[in-house]
C-alpha cells in the first residue's frame, strides 16, 4: 500500500515537473449544472473540447437544451490564414493561421456574458514542395488553437460563476426565470473579454519582406 502511494506520489512530480497539469473540472452553482452548448457546424474540434472542459461529476452538458437552466452560444467560429513572408519570386514561406470565437453565456434566461471574442494567431513554415505537409500542419494547429479557445471559454464560465445573483445560484437548473433578464447583472460578469493573441505578428507582416 504504502509502495503504491510513494509510486503515485512520484509520477505526480514527474508529470508536474514536464509542465503537465490534470484538468481540473469546473466548479459550477446548482443553476449552471446543466448546460447546453449551442454551437454551429463548422466547431467541430472546439465544441469536443468545450464538452469535455465543462462536464463534471455535478455538471452535465445536455444534448438538446431541453431542460438546461445555462446555454453556451458559439455565435461564430471563423478560420482564416495570410502570408507573413515571401521569397524573391513571390512564393509565400511563412504563414499565420488566425481562429476567431465569438460566444455568450445565459443563465436561467438572463444574459451573464454578452458576446464577446476570443482570437488566437499562429506562425507556420510553408513547405513549397509539399502541399500535404501544409495542410496537415494548418490542421493540427487549428485543433489546437480550439484546445486553447475552449480552455479560456470555460475559465470565462466559471468566472462569471462566481459572480452570479443570488437569486440565481439558487435557482434549479431545469427551471427557468422568466423575470430573469430584466433583473440586473453584476457588471463583472458582463464585460467583454479582451481578444487574446498567443503570438503576436511581427511589424513586417504588413509588407512581406523578400528572401
Amino acid at each position: 500500500m504504502k509502495l503504491s502511494l510513494l509510486v503515485a506520489g512520484l509520477l505526480a512530480l514527474l508529470l508536474a515537473g514536464c509542465g503537465f497539469h490534470l484538468r481540473r473540472a469546473p466548479d459550477l452553482p446548482p443553476s449552471m449544472q446543466k448546460i447546453y452548448i449551442a454551437a454551429p457546424g463548422s466547431s467541430g474540434d472546439l465544441l469536443r473540447e468545450l464538452r469535455r472542459g465543462l462536464a463534471s461529476d455535478d455538471t452535465e452538458v445536455m444534448e438538446t437544451p431541453l431542460g438546461a437552466g445555462t446555454i453556451l452560444s458559439i455565435i461564430n467560429v471563423t478560420h482564416s490564414s495570410r502570408p507573413l513572408a515571401l521569397s524573391r519570386s513571390g512564393q509565400a514561406l511563412l504563414y499565420q493561421v488566425q481562429y476567431e470565437v465569438e460566444f455568450s453565456l445565459t443563465v436561467q434566461g438572463a444574459v451573464i456574458l454578452e458576446p464577446q471574442s476570443v482570437i488566437l494567431n499562429r506562425n507556420y513554415t510553408y513547405s513549397v514542395s509539399n502541399a500535404i505537409a501544409n495542410e496537415e500542419q494548418e490542421q493540427a494547429l487549428n485543433q489546437a488553437m480550439a484546445k486553447d479557445v475552449s480552455q479560456f471559454i470555460v475559465t470565462r464560465v466559471v468566472a462569471a460563476a462566481r459572480v452570479l445573483p443570488k437569486y440565481l445560484m439558487a435557482m434549479p437548473s431545469t427551471h427557468a426565470a422568466p423575470a430573469a433578464a430584466s433583473r440586473p447583472v453584476p457588471a463583472a460578469a458582463t464585460s467583454a473579454a479582451p481578444q487574446v493573441s498567443t503570438e503576436a505578428a511581427p511589424d513586417a507582416a504588413t509588407e512581406a519582406p523578400a528572401v
